[in-house]
C-alpha cells in the first residue's frame, strides 16, 4: 500500500501531524477531508502503531469504514455493540458474538490490529481478558480427553448441545466423535477419538457434514462474553 502512503508523506502538513503523534501532545483535529480521503489518512497515520482504534459516531459509519479498511490491511476487526432488541435472535446474536470474540482473541494473542467500532459499543461491560483467557481450551492431536468433562465445560461456556452441529456455538457428541463449532472459526471441527485419545481433528462442512481438511489443533473460545 505504499502507493497510498507515499503521496501523503510528501505533504508538509502530513509530516507535521505525524510528528505531533510521536510527541504525544494530545488530541489533534484534522478537517477538510472528503470521505474516501479520511480512510486513507487514518491508514497512513496509523503506520508504525501496534494497536489502532477508529471510533465512529454510528454503527452504519463503523461498518462502512471497516469495509474500506479491509482493502488496506488484513488485521482489522469490527467490534459491534450488543443489540438489545435482537440479541436473543440466533443469527443476529451469534454474528455479534463472533465479531466480538475474534477481536478479543486477537488481543489475547497480542497481535497487531486495527479496531473499528462506535460509541454504543463502549457502553457494553466486558470482563477482563485474563478471565476470558482462563476459559479458552486447546485440543491437539494425541491429547487424552473426557467427553463428559468436555460436555460440561462447553455447556458452562455458552455452547449449545444438539444432535447435529449446523451453527456457531453448538456442539454434538456421537459415540467417540465430538463436533464443535468454535466462535472464532468459519467452519466446525470434528474430533474423533480412539478410546480417550484424540485420533484426528478435521474441519468439516456444515451442509454436507463432510470433512474438508485435517488440522493439528483447535482453539475453543467461550461462546458467551
Amino acid at each position: 500500500m505504499e502507493g497510498i502512503k507515499k503521496p501523503l508523506e510528501e505533504l508538509i502538513s502530513f509530516k507535521e501531524i505525524k510528528n505531533s503523534l510521536k510527541d504525544e501532545i494530545g488530541m489533534i483535529q484534522i478537517s477538510g477531508l472528503v470521505s474516501s480521503q479520511r480512510t486513507h489518512m487514518m491508514y497512513a497515520l496509523g503506520d508504525g502503531f501496534k494497536y489502532k482504534i477508529i471510533l465512529c459516531s454510528s454503527e452504519l459509519k463503523a461498518k462502512e469504514i471497516y469495509e474500506e479498511f479491509k482493502c488496506l490491511e488484513e488485521d482489522v476487526y469490527y467490534y459491534p455493540a450488543k443489540d438489545l432488541l435482537f440479541y436473543q435472535a440466533d443469527l443476529r446474536s451469534k454474528d455479534i458474538l463472533k465479531a466480538r470474540a475474534e477481536l478479543i482473541d486477537a488481543l489475547i494473542r497480542k497481535e497487531p490490529l486495527t479496531l473499528v467500532t462506535d460509541f454504543s459499543s463502549l457502553m457494553d461491560p466486558v470482563v477482563g481478558l485474563e478471565s476470558i483467557e482462563k476459559n479458552i481450551r486447546i485440543i491437539r492431536n494425541d491429547d487424552s480427553i473426557s467427553l463428559n468433562e468436555w460436555a460440561t465445560f462447553l455447556t458452562k461456556n455458552g455452547y449449545e448441545r444438539c444432535g447435529q452441529v449446523d451453527s456457531l456455538g453448538q456442539f454434538a457428541i456421537r459415540g467417540g466423535i465430538l463436533d464443535i463449532f468454535p466462535l472464532t472459526m468459519d467452519h466446525p471441527v470434528r474430533i474423533e477419538l480412539w478410546g480417550d485419545e484424540v485420533d484426528s481433528i478435521r474441519v468439516f462442512d456444515v451442509l454436507s457434514q463432510r470433512s474438508l481438511e485435517p488440522i493439528e489443533e483447535v482453539r475453543i473460545f467461550p461462546a458467551t462474553d
